[in-house]
This record gives C-alpha cells, sequence and structure tokens, in this order.
C-alpha cells in the first residue's frame, strides 16, 4: 500500500483496519506499507513544529487524516522516506510516525536537501524497489 503527501492519510487509515466492507482480506495482511513524505496530521503538517500541537488540538474535529493515532495499529513492514529541506511536509511529521510504529525494522530514507517536490525519482524508485525486494524474501 503505497501513499504519498497528504495521500499518507488514506493510506495509514486503510493499512490500520481490521476489516474493509466489501473485501474478504484484511489490510493488516498487507505485505507491506510505503509512505513518501507523510503528514503526521492535516494540522501538524501545515503548522510549525512550535505550534502545530495546539494547531492539531484546537482543529482536532475538522482534521480527517490523524495518522498519529492511526499508525501503531499497522501490523505489515512499514518504509518511510521523506526530504530533510521539505517545506510543505516537514521531514519531522516523517520522524515522528516513523517512532510510532510498531515495527521499525525497515530503515527509513532522510534525502538529506529535499524538499517536497525535487526528492529524486530515481532514488525513490529505488528505495521502493529495495523495500519490495525485503517484503519478497518474507522477512515481515
Amino acid at each position: 500500500i503505497f501513499g504519498r503527501s497528504i495521500g499518507s492519510g488514506p493510506t495509514v487509515d486503510l493499512a490500520s483496519r481490521e476489516k474493509v466492507e466489501g473485501c474478504s482480506k484484511s489490510p493488516l495482511d498487507a505485505a507491506g506499507v510505503l509512505l513518501q513524505s507523510p503528514i503526521e496530521s492535516g494540522g501538524r503538517a501545515v503548522a510549525p513544529e512550535s505550534v502545530s500541537g495546539v494547531i492539531s488540538w484546537v482543529g482536532y474535529r475538522l482534521d480527517l487524516f490523524r495518522n498519529y493515532e492511526k499508525i501503531d495499529r499497522i501490523t505489515a513492514p512499514v518504509a518511510i522516506m521523506h526530504g530533510t529541506a521539505d517545506k510543505v511536509v516537514p521531514v519531522q511529521n516523517g520522524k515522528n510516525l516513523f517512532g510510532m510504529l510498531q515495527q521499525q525494522d525497515y530503515a527509513p530514507e532522510w534525502m538529506e536537501g529535499y524538499g517536497h517536490n525535487d526528492m529524486p525519482q530515481a532514488r525513490c524508485f529505488a528505495y521502493a524497489r529495495k523495500f519490495v525486494e525485503h517484503l519478497e524474501r518474507g522477512q515481515r
């Protein structure tokens, strides 16, 4: 299951669910989850770190993507890549989510000096490929 930026909200939501209506398989049995520049929450992504907790609390009911409440329910391996110079979704979002994972058995890729929309495609694909190979080796 893959999600990028705000798309990490639906991805984390899906991957953390035990059941999905109309589906015979549980998302908890997914082989893996790959997140690129993920958000902790809508409020925490758009606010400076110094006030993001306050913004998140004040706008709690309006925030649809509270990944920080769900990511610890994901049982599949999770890989996270994020640019360290990301001004749209600060890298701290990705680092905080990584710290909340049940399993931290796959190293995140913090891409030094890259922002939200300029992470090198070849490097992103290589990281994704290595993650899939890791999953194929059955290291779940």
